[in-house]
């Protein structure tokens, strides 16, 4: 488990640290804890395990669960 050095609410990969980017890029496994995670991650160009609770109807419609629902996710598809 590692900061990202960013005070973004997620993952906002220009604004981490060099350090993180580089563990981000390097790393055998990548899990993301938290629904803003999900959000700046999500379609990133490597695998991502997300771990989260969709609390707003747009983010449960685009992780294709009901809302409140609890989610363990690694999607695959690449955003364009």
């Amino acid at each position: 488990m590692i900061d990202n050095g960013s005070d973004a609410p997620g993952t906002v990969l220009e604004q981490t640290s060099a350090e993180f980017r580089k563990l981000f890029a390097e790393a055998d496994l990548v899990m993301a804890k938290g629904q803003g995670n999900y959000e700046t991650l999500v379609g990133c160009k490597r695998p991502v395990f997300f771990l989260f609770k969709a609390k707003c109807p747009m983010i449960a419609a685009r992780a294709g669960v009901r809302l409140g629902s609890q989610v363990l996710a690694c999607p695959t598809k690449k955003r364009k």
